[in-house]
């Protein structure tokens, strides 16, 4: 398991996955990401403990068919109370660079509505599943993934060690999914072993009291039932698409883009002058989307702790022009 997950994310990843390159006109990011992998680093299922104030993950989400009022005035610092896309106002959050809102999902928008369509429903059968099962793990999936993959406070902050956040965070895995995923977090980080994204974008964000991202849409295009690595133990996966719009100044572009560079070509100032003049035009209008999706999974028995987690996802500025980080497993259990 460990050769495949080092196969995955370390240097050699790095220098195959993460270079920063020329991509397609926006909306070709903004679509869907389409058949999401899975990294193979699956794990043994438990029940989680009680969750830190911090970091902690929301209470069960009611059904979307009985959505509840979007939230007005949880992050008063902030000149509006959106729309923000699929995501509502969850909490202020001050951190050393000032005040931001930390969201969560909106269960009264169209990203979060569930749709049969999209559920397998032979192997729900084959693995034990129903279909009321699909629609709780749904509605957890995206609730990870808005608050903690999308909006850790690590997203734009890297004073905190990977290991320390992951452990304040225990409460959204199984304790065996955490106990199995804690050595990869220590040893490539939060980015690489597909939990939150981290580490990519510029740091920080914009801090005016609003949320650091413009607009966040989330949506499913499959659940199904497959096997864990050991070949014995039933998933219900959620396979997540996201679309995530920031804003950014130029200069913090140019800046994260030699960062995230991650030695794989010799990037500099001088060359992103000459590949991408639109960053040097002096408009800051470009910003960065992420585009992607989480896949996240879940045993029998319980459907608010997480199994498994793993992500795929490019970031690129608004235009296209510039890919500046990317992160792809290579598994997809779909296709077992």
């Amino acid at each position: 398991m460990m050769k495949t997950f080092r196969h995955l994310t370390g240097d050699n990843a790095h220098q195959q996955k993460a270079a920063v390159g020329v991509l397609a006109p926006r909306s070709h990011l903004r679509r869907p990401a389409g058949a999401l992998v899975v990294s193979a680093v699956l794990l043994l299922s438990g029940c989680a403990g009680a969750a830190p104030a911090a970091e902690a993950p929301s209470s069960a989400a009611p059904s979307p068919a009985t959505p509840v009022p979007t939230a007005v005035g949880a992050c008063p610092e902030s000149d509006g109370q959106g729309p923000w896309g699929d995501v509502i106002a969850k909490e202020q959050v001050t951190d050393g660079a000032g005040s931001y809102c930390r969201t969560t999902l909106d269960t009264a928008s169209a990203g979060a509505r569930f749709d049969p369509a999209v559920v397998d429903l032979d192997s729900l059968a084959t693995y034990g599943f129903t279909i009321e099962e699909a629609e709780a793990a749904q509605r957890a999936a995206l609730v990870y993934v808005t608050e903690a993959g999308l909006d850790s406070a690590l997203l734009d902050d890297s004073a905190t060690a990977d290991a320390t956040w992951f452990e304040s965070a225990s409460p959204w895995f199984t304790p065996a999914a955490h106990t199995a995923l804690a050595p990869q977090v220590a040893s490539f980080g939060l980015r690489d072993a597909g939990v939150i994204v981290s580490q990519s974008l510029p740091s920080p964000l914009t801090r005016d009291g609003g949320p650091r991202a413009i607009n966040t849409v989330v949506g499913v295009d499959k659940i199904f039932g497959t096997l864990s690595v050991d070949q014995q133990t039933p998933l219900l996966l959620v396979r997540t698409t996201v679309t995530v719009d920031y804003a950014a100044t130029d200069a913090a572009i140019v800046e994260a883009a030699i960062r995230d560079e991650r030695g794989t070509t010799s990037l500099s100032e001088d060359s992103l002058r000459a590949s991408t003049p639109t960053l040097f035009d002096g408009s800051d209008d470009e910003g960065l989307v992420l585009a992607g999706g989480f896949n996240v999974g879940f045993a029998s028995g319980d459907l608010t702790a997480i199994e498994y987690i793993s992500a795929a996802w490019t970031l690129a500025t608004g235009d296209g022009a510039l890919q500046i980080d990317a992160i792809e497993p290579e598994l997809d259990p779909s296709l077992r």
